[in-house]
């Protein structure tokens, strides 16, 4: 008998089951309900900057190859060729004029288009039909801002409906850089025994999760003391999109002009550049905002953006299973930042949210040890609580000047619309 998805998450009352967590029957309904039917990061333009330059990535557990070809149109197709399903591409990003299978030979260009196949006379004695074994092309491929998302479905809403007023704060570390963003070469790899949505909805507005879990930052000085009664917030979208620590009132400039004086007036001087760059581009209050903390972009694109001095990291938790994910993170810096500016971003990304890093340490032991111990028989039978919040009247003025579902520093309202859009996609239904 087929599970029914619609009762195991119940946002409206904040109960998830911990079965979607574990299930394997589950877990293959989500690369073909949401993976295959949604819109997926892919890469960043400027890893994409040459002709030929190319970014293997994936769309679920879908191998796709990103590519700038010559005519300088950026596409998407299966890493698989159409002979034996061999990948045609095996190396993590580079350049290059085709792609040829080490299997038996057939070779595609750079848009996907079977070119070569190898004695083909002899072993066919005819012409293979060069059009239809081309490399299965991803239908819909659409850009905001530098990032490239891709689409299995071709009938899907158009990207920037499906972001919403969500761009009302990617525009923030868009628009605030002088020379545009630009990612640093390298982007690291590593397996965790976790179901992938378990750091989705933690970026996604677990602002809770901050004091405790990276408690040794807060005594170190590196996180604020203060944290937990700071006037920060998180703010739900449609599609289940969330982002968390919201600032209102110029808080990031703050830290940024203390934090720039350890490095002298080079960088004191690209604080100040880059915040006049954002009034006179953002305007109010996105000027004010000057950064968002944490997000996440449903179902798998995380991002964190502290201030102008950080670097805008990236993070893809790619399903490999429903109790392992492997995680891929990297970093965009401001392509015209002092060079002192893009070493330490580099710095504190490495020391901060890697795989080695004291705040991807953390995470990563509690994706693990939440989904240890929820495979059990007995674990199976409890839900997962997300009701904070819940019912708890929020008044205040953010929610004036903010696109979104505002709500306060400490809230699960953006888990619960992450789980929304999860039942939405999984059952067909409406959100």
């Amino acid at each position: 008998m087929e599970t029914d998805l619609s009762a195991l998450v119940n946002a409206e009352s904040g109960s998830v089951s911990r079965r979607i967590f574990a299930d394997e029957t589950i877990y293959r309904k989500e690369l073909e309900r949401i993976f295959a039917r949604t819109w997926l990061f892919l890469c960043h333009e400027s890893q994409l900057a040459a002709p030929g330059d190319y970014f293997a990535t994936y769309m679920g557990e879908d191998p796709v190859i990103v590519c700038r070809a010559r005519d300088g149109v950026i596409r998407a197709f299966l890493n698989s060729c159409q002979h034996r399903g061999m990948k045609v591409c095996r190396e993590p990003a580079g350049n290059a004029r085709a792609f040829t299978c080490i299997y038996h030979g057939w070779t595609y260009d750079e848009c996907g288009r079977l070119v070569s196949v190898p004695y083909e006379e002899q072993a066919y004695g005819r012409p293979v039909d060069r059009d239809g074994r081309s490399l299965t092309r991803v239908p819909r491929l659409e850009s905001y801002g530098g990032f490239v998302f891709g689409c299995w479905d071709d009938k899907v809403e158009a990207l920037d409906t499906w972001l919403g007023d969500l761009r009302f704060h990617l525009d923030v570390f868009i628009e605030r850089s002088l020379g545009g963003l630009e990612a640093l070469s390298g982007v690291q790899r590593y397996r965790c025994d976790g179901n992938w949505k378990l750091p989705a909805d933690n970026f996604a507005g677990d602002d809770y999760h901050v004091p405790w879990t990276h408690g040794s930052y807060l005594k170190l000085g590196v996180v604020s003391p203060q944290y937990a009664e700071a006037r920060a917030y998180t703010v739900a979208f449609p599609y289940g999109h969330g982002i968390g620590d919201i600032h209102l009132a110029g808080e990031p400039l703050v830290a940024d002009r203390e934090f720039a004086q350890r490095f002298g007036p080079e960088a004191a001087e690209y604080v100040e550049a880059v915040y006049a760059r954002a009034a006179e581009r953002l305007g109010e209050p996105r000027n004010r905002i000057a950064a968002f903390g944490h997000g996440n972009i449903f179902p798998n694109f995380s991002l964190n953006d502290f201030s102008a001095l950080w670097p805008v990291g990236i993070y893809l938790w790619h399903p490999r299973g429903p109790r392992e994910m492997e995680v891929w993170q990297w970093c965009l810096v401001d392509r015209d930042a002092p060079a002192s500016v893009r070493e330490t971003a580099m710095g504190l990304f490495t020391q901060v949210q890697s795989a080695a890093g004291a705040f991807g340490q953390d995470d990563s032991e509690n994706f693990e040890q939440a989904s240890a111990a929820t495979r059990g028989a007995v674990a199976q039978r409890q839900d997962f609580d997300y009701t904070m919040g819940l019912g708890k009247p929020f008044e205040d003025d953010a929610a004036q000047v903010l696109p979104g579902e505002v709500g306060p520093h400490f809230s699960e309202h953006c888990q619960r619309g992450f789980y929304r859009e999860w039942r939405r996609l999984m059952t067909g239904g409406e959100s």
